[in-house]
């Protein structure tokens, strides 16, 4: 008979993770520090998952299925003009840091690691969203042909996040994250796609 899997307790588990990471580092972070941080025994946590790396994987999926639904919905809504699909993902995006702050810097650091990579299927998925990005862009005028999926990718997932974890860690300390920079992020990258190379 399979043991019913205690929500709470995995919630526990999820945050422990993340706020581990953030604190520890990828490497350093074991599953040993993760129970003890989510208040469960390290049997417990080897029940529900192989090792530390399935854990994270399927929190890195879980964040990068959650950003592609968001982004076919915000398509859904706007299929004529990238503007307001970007305006729409980067106001998220801070709004995310702003509420879910270590969450938000877990993201950030499972991005910049070579080790945690999209499954085949939401890779797919991905470029096809990105693709219809790019489509919109080039009949509404506001993404030139010569942009490629990647430079679509990049400035709409990497440069965004990026520049949030950057103004939110700055060593200069002279301005916090905002609604502000959603203006400036969305103009940005708006012109960046635009020029034609």
């Amino acid at each position: 008979m399979a043991r019913k899997i205690d929500e709470n307790k995995l919630i526990r588990i999820k945050k422990a993770t993340m706020k581990t990471i953030v604190d520890h580092g990828i490497e350093k972070t074991t599953i040993a520090m993760i129970a003890k941080n989510s208040n469960v025994s390290g049997g417990y946590l080897y029940r529900l998952y192989s090792g530390k790396q399935a854990l994270i994987d399927e929190l890195y999926f879980d964040k990068v299925e959650s950003l592609s639904n968001e982004l076919e919905f915000l398509i859904g809504l706007n299929p004529i003009s990238i503007a307001p699909i970007l305006k729409a993902f980067i106001q998220n995006r801070i709004v995310y840091a702003l509420n879910e702050p270590e969450a938000s810097n877990f993201f950030y650091k499972l991005l910049h690691n070579d080790n945690f990579i999209a499954n085949k299927e939401l890779k797919e998925r991905n470029i096809s969203l990105i693709k219809k990005l790019q489509e919109i862009g080039q009949v509404s005028g506001e993404i030139s042909k010569n942009v490629g999926l990647l430079q679509i990718y990049y400035h709409l997932f990497m440069y965004v996040i990026g520049y949030i974890h950057f103004k939110r860690t700055s060593f200069l300390e002279i301005e916090e994250i905002s609604n502000n920079d959603v203006n400036y992020l969305t103009e940005n990258i708006l012109n960046i796609l635009k020029k034609d190379y």
